[in-house]
């Protein structure tokens, strides 16, 4: 039964736990709210027959914002609960629960908890001595040069870069059968330049092992295309996932991958200067995803450097939701903050985009905004759902795209 709790909710992809979306506790209130106009009179019945409970009327209000406009965002709360004997057994019974006041937040709190996991398996020390044993072993892969195969490509105009990714949050899986080393000899069959893999498993459905395989395909790809050109350059692979500890960095580190997208969102100044210096000594490239001019001028901030590529995207937070004018990017694109940007950390730091690109149409034509893209600066563009939308003749947006 759907009640307007459950309709809030967006669903935990790894643990299928639900995680508030505030545009969706909005719509399900006024969806209520219309069905009870009728009858005033039975207000208090209607509220408590519906399943409405006092977390489900906070999750409905609008998530806490800076004075600036951005998200207000808590870690995780671990609550001590009252202690309670039955017979032998002590029990410890939690007294209150906390409820995410966003998407972005509840997410934050599930990839804690997913990393708490990982750590009892591994402790970081452990972790940390498997990684600087792989650094000796010759027969490790080595991260690659992220940035200068984009830029290469970037000499032939706007740059297509595919990603691998299952799901999302908000429609659930993009592809019925979900093969990521298919997908990377497709991509790199049809001139791929560098991937993006999205190996969260929360929201994403993806996995470390999705990285891993990447990896192996594409290389295994690009030597099919060229077995007898020792020069071959081998397409790299940037992780994308929501990265809040230099645990996560260093798991990465060990699945091969060549390049880390952080959150920008997510991360106050002194994670985002921490993170960066550890992805640097585990000799990563950084690129750092972005929606508003806050978060651009907070890198500002980082040594000259410290970023090597920005992505601009076009996704809400508070619900990853997407802003589906495209504007967001496109005034981000504008800017004085990115100018700002590209004088502290140089003009040849490459800007992409990131959010239904190759979906949102002008006048029914998906390619305009990609062209309004390109005439704003933008190097070139991730994109991972539009490349299966289904187009005529049974093909799909991918071999519009690519080919």
């Amino acid at each position: 039964i759907l009640t307007p709790l459950t309709l809030c909710l967006c669903i935990d992809i790894a643990s299928r736990r639900p995680l508030y979306s505030p545009q969706k506790a909005l719509e399900a209130e006024n969806t209520e709210g219309e069905e009870n106009s009728e009858d005033d009179g039975n207000d208090e019945i209607a509220e408590t027959g519906s399943g409405r409970s006092a977390a489900a009327v906070q999750m409905n209000e609008k998530a806490p914002r800076t004075d600036d406009g951005e998200l207000i965002l808590k870690r995780r709360e671990i609550h001590s609960g009252r202690a309670l004997t039955v017979s032998t057994v002590e029990w410890s019974v939690a007294e209150k629960t906390a409820i995410p006041t966003s998407t972005l937040e509840g997410f934050m709190w599930e990839k804690e908890t997913e990393v708490d996991r990982f750590r009892e398996r591994v402790p970081l020390q452990n972790l940390v001595s498997q990684c600087n044993l792989a650094r000796v072993d010759p027969t490790q892969p080595r991260p690659r040069d992220w940035i200068g195969p984009i830029m290469e490509a970037a000499k032939n105009g706007f740059v297509i870069i595919p990603e691998c990714k299952r799901a999302e949050p908000s429609s659930g899986s993009i592809r019925k059968r979900y093969d990521v080393s298919k997908l990377v000899k497709q991509f790199i069959d049809a001139g791929a330049a560098a991937l993006s893999v999205n190996c969260d498993s929360v929201l994403f459905g993806g996995s470390l092992d999705d990285v891993t395989a990447a990896r192996e395909a594409s290389g295994r790809a690009a030597l099919e295309q060229a077995p007898d050109d020792d020069g071959v350059v081998l397409p790299p692979i940037l992780a994308s996932d929501l990265v809040l500890y230099p645990y996560q960095l260093y798991k990465l580190s060990l699945c091969g991958a060549d390049a880390v997208n952080l959150v920008g969102g997510a991360l106050a100044s002194k994670d985002l200067l921490y993170l960066t210096k550890i992805s640097s000594s585990l000799g990563f490239q950084v690129l750092v995803t972005v929606t508003s001019t806050v978060q651009i001028e907070a890198l500002i901030k980082l040594s000259k450097g410290s970023v090597d590529g920005l992505i601009l995207s076009n996704r809400e937070l508070e619900d990853f939701s997407f802003d589906m004018s495209g504007r967001q990017v496109l005034d981000l694109l504008k800017s004085d903050s990115l100018k700002k940007f590209k004088e502290h950390h140089g003009e040849n730091v490459p800007v992409l985009a990131e959010g239904r690109i190759g979906i949102i149409e002008r006048d029914g034509n998906y390619r305009t905004y990609i062209e309004e893209l390109e005439e704003a600066g933008a190097t070139g563009a991730i994109i991972g759902g539009a490349l299966a939308v289904e187009v005529e003749d049974g093909k799909t947006r991918f071999e519009e795209l690519m080919v």
